[in-house]
């Protein structure tokens, strides 16, 4: 079997699920009967890059959810699998086949249609679809805002979606696509906005600020994702976003760990396939940290995890704020009253944080 080529800055966001489905299924699944994993472009499932075989979001949500109802036999967790494409299907069968019969509480549908009419009819008969992770692409498999807005209503729910930036910005100027792009948003106001005047890093920061606020959520944070190599095309330009949305602090913070982890050397949320082993220098992103602190927190009191929370839309990570105050107390910028931590070197969770 010859599986499609996956560049690096595709697989990227594998790596993301890979990593954020095992922790998501074991915070949610404990106070929950049953879990859903949506994936509406789910692909062949294999993957070749760099020389080896990889797997897809299927088989990485499916791996996840076997884990899962083998320590949780009570338990349920239910995997929709939307793809339409033949091609993609001819691979993706047999590899979902290995895995059959499903283990007990482990239910897997695949669903050969379109995803905006798979999706629609799913929420249109399901008032309450519980925890549920939706893997989305509403360009090229056109999961319209509306529809990613009814979904991110529902109770526990959260996505993560693949925000075409360069092949949608290329698309504004062709009248042809003019109707694809109104379809995504679901209206037309997007041809009135500013950014249609501007060019370069202006007109993608306020495309983006854009499309994030047609996303009714209250949680939306981003990962960049650069060209690969491969593509041939300046390396520091933006192929697409990566932006995981969400209603929960948990859900957000807990994907912010996860991104930073698949970050390059610099130690920000963007990922261009320099490397897939990171090297943080995490000196100059700390003294960052402290000068954002001292200016909006000063002489303010509040928990460590109240202000992690308060801030996390920041590119930052927990170890990061527990190092950089940790470091202002001793230099004496701040006062910790230690609550929850049992000695004098720890800090978390309802510990008071003063800023002189």
């Amino acid at each position: 079997m010859q599986f499609p080529h996956l560049k690096q800055v595709s697989r990227i966001k594998h790596l993301i699920l890979e990593k954020y489905l095992p922790p998501w299924t074991k915070i949610l699944g404990s106070h929950n009967q049953r879990l859903c994993y949506f994936d509406c472009y789910a692909g062949p499932g294999k993957y070749e890059s760099k020389g080896e075989i990889v797997d897809g979001s299927p088989l990485i949500a499916l791996k996840t959810a076997q884990r899962f109802v083998e320590e949780n036999p009570s338990k349920e967790m239910v995997l929709v699998l939307v793809e339409d494409d033949p091609q993609q299907l001819k691979i993706l069968e047999p590899e979902l086949s290995k895995f059959k019969p499903y283990r007990k509480g482990l239910k897997v549908f695949q669903i050969k249609e379109d995803a905006p009419k798979a999706i629609k009819e799913i929420l249109d008969k399901n008032s309450n679809l519980g925890p549920s992770f939706f893997l989305i692409d509403p360009y090229h498999c056109p999961l319209t805002l509306p529809i990613i807005n009814e979904i991110l209503s529902r109770g526990r729910t959260e996505a993560l979606i693949n925000f075409m930036y360069y092949q949608i910005n290329r698309d504004i100027s062709n009248p042809i696509m003019e109707t694809h792009i109104t379809q995504m948003f679901g209206h037309e106001d997007w041809k009135k906005q500013d950014f249609i005047k501007l060019s370069g890093i202006k007109r993608e920061n306020r495309f983006l600020e854009y499309f994030l606020d047609q996303i009714n959520a209250k949680y939306k944070f981003r990962f960049r994702i650069l060209f690969d190599p491969e593509d041939k095309i300046k390396k520091t330009s933006t192929k697409y976003f990566l932006i995981h949305a969400s209603n929960h602090s948990k859900a957000v913070l807990l994907m912010k760990e996860v991104m930073w982890d698949l970050g390059d050397e610099e130690g920000t949320f963007e990922f261009g396939a320099k490397t897939m082993m990171p090297l943080f220098s995490e000196t100059p992103v700390k003294e960052d940290l402290k000068s954002y602190l001292l200016k909006n927190y000063k002489g303010r009191e509040i928990a460590f995890d109240d202000l992690i929370i308060e801030t996390w839309f920041l590119p930052y990570i927990k170890k990061l704020y527990r190092s950089a105050i940790k470091e202002m107390e001793k230099s004496g910028v701040v006062k910790i009253k230690r609550i929850t931590s049992k000695t004098e070197r720890g800090l978390s969770e309802n510990d008071i944080i003063k800023f002189a």
